[in-house]
């Protein structure tokens, strides 16, 4: 299917299974956004350089993520009321032993999928030691009915019932989701570590898997939650016919990264007295919002694109209703909401779904008002672009940008929350299976 035709579709499933209340995303939300704390007069010429706060804020996350695990994002982004209770709760006739969880290195590709959930953390509870001369194995498969892959993520060592198993990827930093749908403990031999899974279903202790099963409300794709989640992490198909890799998630927080810095670049060109650089930093910033398809609408007539015209081909926002490639934003959405209505998936993921998608909600307010002071900025000529009235709206661009990518705090919480940041790694999230004794 070509990309026009495969975007089409997505239009299609949205209109099937719900009303779009605006023009730029499935989902509207009243949109707050918090102070800086600072007087734009305190702010002027002390802003800290834009590229040193992403570089600390997101060492911080990874920091946090390493002191605490896997519950390292705001409260309000995990906080099911289901987790701690599912652990031994019995779903059906299956009994909830814990989860596996796919994680990202970090260590990404522009051109391919890699270094995006290329690492699986395995936690369950209630474990019983093996028998002995046996040891337990933990392995991704493959949902190729055909050729099944498979990957030993290690023997798996049981401590008074408990198993926390890090697999820490290949030396590719292959991303598993681009053909892992299952996992599997089997008890086999200590002596001999095997180089794929016993065929003896007798053997097989502990399962989990990604529901395959189609949403009956798509009555185009017939995505599943398996394909919702691959479009997200993996690969999503309107994206890799662009040429850009990887699935949506990767370029929401790559381009919405870029806004940022080219705004903190705009604003510090300003004390510098570089109207020519501040102008390019304007058109960069619409290449990315608006995409090659709509940007010339925004920007004067014969301006040229300054951005890679490959990755600016899918704009942020959704400029037109039912635009072809759709925006980043609105793409993100559409399957989150597949997520929800997808058979198999767990409250959980409904859950921390809806709150991504209020997170989006807030961010596409965010780049909105970027959208608006950028759109009137590149149209200033030299000399306006140096006088206090540009120093306003870029304080104003800056300030919706940082919001936007980084988050905003919340005085009731002390946390930051509901920017890309952490959309990227709650949407990471998502890729959960819940591990049941094997039946």
């Amino acid at each position: 299917m070509a990309s026009g035709e495969e975007g089409k579709a997505l239009r299609r499933f949205d209109q099937a299974t719900t009303q779009r209340t605006t023009t730029s995303h499935p989902l509207s939300a009243t949109t707050t956004t918090r102070p800086l704390g600072q007087s734009a007069a305190r702010r002027r010429g002390r802003m800290v350089p834009i590229i040193i706060v992403i570089s600390a804020l997101l060492i911080s996350a990874l920091l946090v993520f390493i002191s605490s695990g896997l519950n390292f994002l705001p409260a309000s982004f995990f906080h099911s009321g289901t987790h701690a209770t599912t652990a031994n709760a019995a779903v059906g006739t299956q009994k909830i032993v814990g989860h596996v969880y796919f994680m990202s290195s970090g260590q990404i590709h522009q051109d391919t999928s890699e270094g995006i959930a290329d690492q699986v953390q395995i936690s369950l509870t209630s474990i019983s030691n093996p028998a002995a001369g046996k040891a337990l194995y933990a392995w991704l498969l493959s949902d190729d009915a055909v050729e099944s892959q498979s990957v030993l993520l290690g023997k798996v060592a049981v401590q008074h019932g408990i198993v926390n198993l890090r697999y820490t990827g290949d030396q590719q930093h292959t991303n598993l989701l681009d053909f892992a749908n299952r996992f599997l403990i089997t008890e086999e031999d200590a002596s001999i570590t095997p180089n794929m899974p016993s065929l003896d279903k007798s053997t097989w202790r502990f399962s989990a898997q990604f529901p395959q099963t189609p949403d009956p409300l798509d009555s185009v794709h017939h995505f599943s939650l398996l394909n919702h989640l691959r479009h997200l992490l993996s690969t999503d198909p309107t994206l890799k016919k662009l040429g850009l890799p990887g699935g949506l998630d990767i370029w929401l927080f790559r381009n919405t990264q870029k806004i940022l810095e080219w705004a903190g670049g705009a604003r510090d060109d300003w004390s510098q007295h570089s109207a020519g650089l501040m102008h390019r930093y304007m058109i960069r910033i619409l290449d990315y919002l608006d995409g090659l398809n709509f940007v010339q609408n925004d920007v004067p007539a014969g301006t040229p694109v300054l951005t890679d015209p490959q990755i600016a081909r899918a704009g942020l926002l959704e400029i037109n209703a039912n635009q072809e490639p759709p925006g980043l934003l609105y793409h993100v959405g559409v399957h989150l909401q597949g997520i929800v209505q997808s058979p198999g998936s767990s409250t959980e993921q409904h859950v921390l779904a809806n709150q991504i998608n209020t997170a989006i909600n807030k961010v596409q307010a965010l780049l909105e008002q970027v959208h608006k002071d950028a759109r009137q900025l590149v149209t200033f000529s030299d000399a306006q672009l140096l006088q206090p009235p540009a120093l306003a709206l870029l304080d104003d661009l800056v300030k919706n940008a940082q919001d936007a990518f980084m988050g905003q705090f919340d005085p009731t919480t002390g946390e930051i929350q509901d920017g890309v940041t952490q959309i990227h790694f709650a949407v990471a999230r998502l890729a959960t299976m819940n591990v049941a004794v094997a039946s």
